[in-house]
C-alpha cells in the first residue's frame, strides 16, 4: 500500500441544529466542527412521527379536473334554467305587452 495517497481521518464533532446534540465520528473532513441540519435523534423518520402525505397519481388528478369541470357546467346550466323560469313567470305590465 502506498503511504501518501490515503486521506487522514480525524475525530470530527457534528452539531445538530434541530436538537442541539453533539456526536463525534472519525471523518476525513478538514474541519473539526461541522453543523448539520438534522440528525438521527430528531429526524421524523427515525423517531416514528412521520406524517402521512397524500400523493395523487396522474389518473386521480385528471379525474379531479374532470369532476370540477362537470360541477361548473352543472351550476352554469342551473343558473341559466333559473333565469329562464323567472323570465317566464314574471308578471308583465300592460305597457310591456
Amino acid at each position: 500500500m502506498k503511504k501518501a495517497i490515503h486521506f487522514q481521518s480525524q475525530p470530527v464533532v457534528f452539531n445538530c441544529a434541530s436538537c442541539n446534540s453533539n456526536f463525534t465520528i472519525d471523518s476525513t473532513a478538514k474541519q473539526k466542527d461541522l453543523a448539520i441540519d438534522i440528525c438521527g435523534k430528531c429526524h421524523p423518520f427515525y423517531i416514528g412521527q412521520l406524517t402521512k402525505q397524500t400523493v395523487h397519481g396522474r389518473a386521480e388528478k385528471l379525474s379531479q379536473k374532470f369532476n370540477a369541470g362537470k360541477a361548473f357546467l352543472e351550476n352554469k346550466t342551473k343558473k341559466s334554467n333559473q333565469a329562464k323560469v323567472e323570465k317566464q313567470t314574471r308578471h308583465r305590465s300592460i305597457n310591456e305587452l
